[in-house]
């Protein structure tokens, strides 16, 4: 049984114009680890986005892959790693609860932003054996900090 250990992670820029924040370009990336080694990495962008939505899409590039690999199957470990503590909390605190709740969040019942990502991945989740584990960005982690330089480049594509 093979074990894989991906790292995502995104990128955006925000730009202050007149007190207010305009979106600007982002990228997001993800790298694959079977087995302790690396074996495959990809990246893309958007020219208009936020850090949280390219956060989730580097997460959901990779479930992508893991669903397109044939390697990987239902007796598969996938572990996701990522810097996000917003990405880490909405699949291991919140989902259950937004989804109970009609897909909103807290008592006034907000809307969640990113929410077709969001459930586009849980759709994914329920398919596969995935956990997430945080782990600590611009340290010393060699899968986090490749798919940081991945995603910043790919930011710098599309802005």
């Amino acid at each position: 049984m093979s074990n894989y250990v991906i790292y995502t992670d995104g990128a955006a820029s925000m730009e202050k114009t007149n007190d207010t924040y305009e979106r600007r370009a982002g990228g997001h990336a993800f790298v694959v680890y079977e087995n302790n080694i690396r074996i495959y990495e990809e990246s893309n962008g958007a020219p208009i986005t936020t850090n949280n939505e390219q956060e989730l899409l580097a997460i959901l590039d990779a479930l992508k892959w893991a669903e397109s690999n044939p390697n990987v199957n239902s007796f598969s470990e996938i572990t996701i790693a990522s810097d996000s503590a917003y990405c880490i909390n909405v699949f291991t605190k919140w989902i259950k609860s937004w989804e109970r709740n009609g897909w909103t969040r807290g008592r006034k019942h907000e809307p969640i932003e990113n929410l077709e990502i969001i459930q586009e991945i849980y759709g994914k989740l329920k398919k596969m054996n995935v956990d997430f584990v945080k782990v600590k960005g611009h340290s010393n982690c060699a899968g986090n900090n490749r798919a940081d330089e991945l995603a910043v480049e790919a930011k710098r594509k599309f802005g």
